[in-house]
């Protein structure tokens, strides 16, 4: 989809461009909404999974529990049949009612009654017990006891006929003695040393319902849990209790085949879900049932989940909390680092990143007042290297004086010396010493523009007595441009290249070279030089016009005076950098015309406080 890579690469752009504390709040906060849910995910899965098979297990022990209660006391009931079987006190009543006996029926009672007391005294779960013979009945109690109803006529008759095996059954009254409560009787064939299995002789011991009943309310289980016990055919006999919840089971669960059921299994009633754990009683063919709610049993999964929910929320909170604040502790000392940059990007290189830190924003930090002590100690260097610079500049524009133009006008004064008639020797001499103390400036490189003046005028008179007065010049001051400090020499070099170059193409016929100072305004002084000559090639005019870096290069490789000219406008520039320009401007064959522009400052300039101190 075009449009996802293109939301994503937009998500990309916006988020190279978020501060570093935010990036790696982000990144980890993307970690942690990652590992905290799945970790508790994870935990409380493993937990469920432990609790559940726990309580799964925990019910199957207790229907095995139960299971194996009930199955052991009708073990105990079968040891008691057997015991019965072999006595003799049995063998002699099966023989009494086969005639084989000339004992009375009162005798062989009384031994029998004394046999079956014996019996229920060893067993508590033991109601009574009952021997039918085609000849009599024998039981343990009184006659009156005993009801009407004929033993052929009752449940016991019907489920032991048709087999050959004891027979359990569970019936709601005692269909053979008037007690109250239900009863569980365990119905078998007689079997003695006489073989009279097959003969139509019946023993019947009854078993308190009651006590088995007492027994399924002993187990331990979870609320509107409950247990019974069903026989062969499925149908309960027997419950812990009979409520809403066990009768709407009775109705709706079928489960009378357990035989290929597991251990356990899920019955749905209503909304409730129920766990079904069950055990077969093997010696009476029944099975023992536990039901409980799963939502109650599995009551402390729900607990764990709230709580894992919870403490994941919780741990969420604390862990964006500390994730904010590592985050702002691991890039403060960057914040703190970029500040210091950019306090030194407006020019305060006394600051320091102070750290103790080992790692590496503290090796960055060193690393960085490593550079502002090189840069300050580079800066100094500069200095001290662009104040020998000036100063050999200014030696150097010193020394540009023509050594010809000394030698001619000492040869000059010696030649008007010779002539005596000539008063102007005394003129030549008093203008060179006055250039020569005007030049000299007392070593400083400051002067002022009336000064500057006078220099160039100077200069001109010595010139013009050189070249036996071949051109006219004009210096005119402003008286109020006197007081502006300039760099010494700026003009002087300009009225020389008009001498030098500009009227030689003219063989200083009709030259003429104007010097002029004037204020503009009420902050600007302006100070020009112009001529009548030969003018500048176009090109070499771009390049005075330029600005001082780009035309430095190309200026300094012209002639002499392309460099004279560039040397003025650096020193222009170093001593009052925007305030002052240059311009020059020329025709070919109709003359140049040099400008300097300088602004009053309106604060107090550094480089006019010095030239002041001069």
């Amino acid at each position: 989809m075009p449009w996802f890579g293109a939301c994503m690469r937009r998500a990309a752009e916006r988020f190279r461009d978020w501060g570093l504390e935010w990036k790696v709040f982000l990144m980890t906060s993307v970690v942690i909404l990652i590992a905290v849910p799945l970790t508790g995910a994870f935990s409380f899965n493993q937990a469920a999974r432990y609790i559940e098979e726990y309580a799964y297990n925990a019910a199957d022990r207790t229907v095995s529990q139960l299971s194996a209660n009930v199955g052991n006391e009708l073990k105990n009931v079968s040891d008691k049949l057997y015991w019965i079987n072999s006595s003799d006190e049995l063998a002699r009543a099966i023989e009494w009612s086969q005639n084989r006996s000339d004992e009375t029926y009162s005798v062989v009672f009384n031994n029998v009654f004394s046999l079956f007391s014996k019996a229920s005294l060893s067993s508590p779960t033991i109601r009574g017990i009952y021997l039918y013979t085609p000849k009599g009945e024998f039981f343990e109690g009184f006659p009156a006891a005993r009801k009407e109803t004929d033993f052929k006529e009752t449940v016991y008759y019907k489920a032991i006929k048709p087999s050959s095996t004891n027979r359990w059954i569970y019936t709601g009254q005692n269909p053979l003695f008037v007690q109250e409560g239900a009863v569980i009787g365990l119905v078998s064939r007689p079997a003695t040393a006489t073989g009279a299995v097959e003969l139509d002789n019946y023993l019947v011991i009854t078993l308190r319902a009651d006590y088995f009943e007492r027994n399924l309310q002993t187990i331990q289980l979870v609320p509107d849990g409950f247990s019974m016990i069903l026989d062969e055919n499925g149908q309960p006999i027997l419950l812990s209790s009979r409520s809403e919840v066990t009768e709407q089971f009775l109705d709706q669960a079928q489960v009378p085949d357990f035989s290929g059921k597991p251990s356990f299994f899920e019955a749905k009633l209503g909304d409730e879900t129920y766990l079904v754990n069950h055990k077969p009683i093997p010696i009476a063919g029944w099975q023992a049932l536990v039901v409980q709610p799963k939502k109650q049993l599995l009551v402390k999964i729900a607990y764990i989940k709230y709580f894992t929910i919870l403490l994941t929320v919780v741990l969420l909170a604390f862990s964006f909390f500390m994730n904010k604040f590592i985050a702002r502790w691991v890039t403060l000392p960057v914040r703190r680092l970029q500040r210091l940059m950019s306090q030194a990007k407006k020019g305060d290189l006394d600051v320091r990143f102070a750290s103790e830190s080992r790692d590496e924003i503290g090796e960055l930090g060193r690393r960085f007042d490593e550079l502002l002590d090189q840069i300050q100690r580079l800066l100094k260097q500069v200095v001290e290297e662009s104040l020998a610079k000036r100063r050999a500049e200014m030696r150097a524009l010193q020394a540009q004086i023509n050594p010809h133009f000394l030698y001619n006008t000492l040869d000059e004064i010696y030649w008007k010396s010779l002539e005596f008639n000539d008063s102007s020797a005394s003129d030549i001499i008093l203008s060179l010493s006055r250039f020569f103390r005007l030049s000299l400036n007392r070593g400083e490189e400051a002067t002022t523009a009336g000064k500057e003046m006078e220099h160039v005028e100077q200069y001109l008179k010595l010139v013009n007595y050189q070249y036996r007065r071949q051109f006219a010049f004009e210096v005119s001051v402003d008286e109020r441009t006197k007081e502006t400090v300039v760099p010494k020499i700026i003009l002087q070099p300009l009225a020389e290249n008009a001498v030098l170059h500009a009227f030689k193409d003219n063989e200083y016929q009709n030259n003429r070279i104007y010097v002029k100072s004037f204020r503009e305004g009420t902050d600007t002084t302006v100070l020009t030089v112009e001529d009548n000559g030969s003018g500048i090639d176009p090109e070499l005019i771009g390049l005075f016009n330029a600005p001082l870096v780009d035309a430095a290069s190309g200026v300094a490789s012209q002639s002499g005076e392309g460099y004279a000219i560039m040397n003025i406008k650096e020193r222009l520039r170093y001593f009052f950098g925007e305030r002052a320009s240059f311009r020059a401007e020329s025709r070919v064959g109709e003359g140049s015309r040099f400008e300097i522009r300088i602004c009053d400052a309106k604060e107090e300039a550094p480089h006019e406080s010095t030239a002041g101190g001069r």
